[in-house]
């Protein structure tokens, strides 16, 4: 049975993602039959009776009243169980609340029951560029959490914004870690519909550049014209030098676990680099997902930290070191793989 591609389409309040839904919606082809699961803070559905007059082949189910990434949670399960025993969709959209936490909206999508049945794509977050001005959105959990999660950030009303305010959202965007798979711009909500089904895991491919005036010259990662798709063998390792530093990196499933215990204590022991191989270590960070919860785990300047994080598309660990020659990696990979539970 093939499993039904769904993307969660979030942003905070105002962001215009109903907007950009609705674009969205209208451009979806003719043959196929689309479902839509929105969420509304309050007990008066809005968004839904205005999406569910976008297209034709389109079902529109609401969620309202509190937010399906957390107190209303186990109706979402409710809402996309019917969903799936009933026509199914070609393809589902989720709308979550602009005041939702969506990263437990992925965690139940990965549920073995739900995940048989549904293929978790791109997770688009809209961002308004002129918010990063206003501190009532920076400071805001939910705020951060949503670009955190995202795979694709829109800046959305990029014709209300100006160059200053654009240019600190592709700062600020670009500077993420782990790096977004695109980041564009859309004006009336319109964004290309290809962004829905990006290849999560572009490390795979040979990286090329390609000049687009619409993505800032983003340096991209593409599929080989010729490339025959395969599954996915995990770790996804990759390795680079340039400049008299070296970087290597390792990238892990989304369901595999590591011991949050162990993953401290390797990040305490990059603090003697050489025992790991490591000498000239200069910044090591990763995103794991933990038998606690999903955890960012830095070391930079001699120091270990871990923080909480919303991102979700899988784990990954990478240390950068500044020597002549390439360490040999072998001692840190033999020590992140028995991190894993």
């Amino acid at each position: 049975m093939n499993r039904t591609p769904v993307n969660l389409i979030s942003g905070f309040l105002g962001v215009g993602k109903t907007t950009a839904m609705m674009k969205l919606l209208a451009s979806k082809p003719q043959n196929e039959y689309w479902a839509v699961v929105v969420n509304e803070f309050g007990e008066v559905g809005i968004d839904g009776a205005s999406l569910s007059v976008a297209a034709d082949g389109l079902q529109v189910a609401e969620v309202p009243g509190g937010c399906i990434c957390c107190t209303t949670s186990p109706m979402l399960r409710v809402t996309l169980t019917k969903l799936l025993k009933g026509k199914r969709p070609d393809r589902l959209l989720i709308e979550p609340s602009g005041l939702g936490h969506p990263a437990g909206i992925i965690d139940l999508l990965r549920d073995p029951f739900l995940a048989a049945a549904l293929d978790v794509r791109a997770v688009l977050t809209l961002l308004d560029a002129r918010h990063l001005q206003d501190s009532r959105y920076t400071s805001h959990e939910t705020w951060r959490d949503q670009l955190q999660l995202a795979d694709v950030i829109v800046l959305s009303k990029a014709d209300l914004a100006d160059v200053e305010q654009m240019g600190a959202a592709w700062k600020m965007a670009q500077a993420m870690f782990p790096p977004k798979l695109a980041i564009v711009e859309a004006v009336q909500g319109v964004f290309d519909p290809a962004l829905l089904d990006l290849d999560l895991h572009p490390e795979r491919w040979p990286a090329v550049s390609t000049p687009n005036t619409h993505s800032h010259n983003l340096r991209k990662r593409v599929k080989p014209v010729a490339a025959v798709e395969k599954e996915l063998v995990w770790p996804i390792k990759k390795s680079h030098s340039a400049l008299g530093s070296h970087s290597c990196g390792w990238i892990f499933s989304p369901e595999t676990l590591f011991f949050s215990g162990k993953l401290a204590d390797l990040f305490d022991a990059l603090s003697s680099p050489q025992s790991l191989g490591l000498a000239g270590l200069s910044r090591a960070k990763g995103v794991f997902h933990t038998e606690r919860d999903w955890y960012r785990f830095d070391w930079v300047d001699g120091m270990p930290g871990a923080t909480s994080t919303a991102y979700r598309r899988d784990s990954r660990f990478e240390v950068i070191v500044s020597s002549e020659t390439a360490p040999d990696w072998s001692a840190i990979e033999a020590a992140i793989l028995a991190a894993m539970m």
